[in-house]
């Protein structure tokens, strides 16, 4: 492969497959868990596509993966401190949005934190969303711009400077077509 992009699609590929069967799932299995086609999860599998950061987060939560561990690859050697390079760290571009994530935690093992960076395109949203599982959490801090939080029914305004909490255990997604700037998001997301 001869981008950085296919490099890192087939690496998620590889990472997806090997979760699917350690965990004993079928293609057929793994869709149905997900809600994406078996046809896209084996496409993904074999690094010929590359989803998109809706599809990919469905993906992972089915198989209780952490996106970051997707994206980081094998966890540097040692017990208490895990660092993760800035230069080393994957971005997951939507291609309908032009939303990035990027994982910028270093969870150490065992961890049900992550943290993410999000940066969203003005007039544009990204998701929606799965639900996670019961009990998540989302805190979010707005560093830069304006976006809409909706989960479910309800929906709140963030600026800069803001922050909220939210129940992620429903179809939610990230809204910034009033923007007329590019809105930056922290989030910590809290798995039970």
């Amino acid at each position: 492969m001869s981008t950085h992009a296919d490099t890192l699609s087939a690496s998620i590929g590889r990472a997806v497959k090997s979760r699917r069967e350690q965990l004993g799932l079928s293609l057929r299995a793994l869709a149905g868990k997900c809600g994406v086609s078996a046809s896209m999860i084996s496409d993904l599998e074999r690094g010929t596509k590359s989803p998109t950061i809706a599809t990919l987060a469905a993906i992972t939560q089915a198989i209780d993966m952490p996106m970051a561990k997707l994206l980081d690859g094998p966890a540097s050697s040692g017990g208490r401190i895990r660092v993760a390079r800035g230069s080393e760290r994957a971005i997951v571009v939507d291609r309908k949005s032009g939303a990035r994530r990027q994982d910028i935690g270093a969870a150490l093992a065992g961890s049900k934190m992550e943290l993410v960076r999000y940066t969203l395109p003005a007039r544009k949203m990204v998701g929606p969303f799965a639900a996670h599982a019961k009990g998540t959490i989302e805190h979010m801090h707005v560093a830069k711009g304006s976006v809409r939080a909706v989960f479910g029914g309800e929906s709140e305004m963030l600026s800069a400077g803001d922050s909220c909490s939210c129940h992620a255990d429903i179809p939610h997604f990230f809204d910034n077509r009033a923007g007329a700037g590019e809105a930056l998001i922290y989030i910590v997301v809290e798995k039970p």
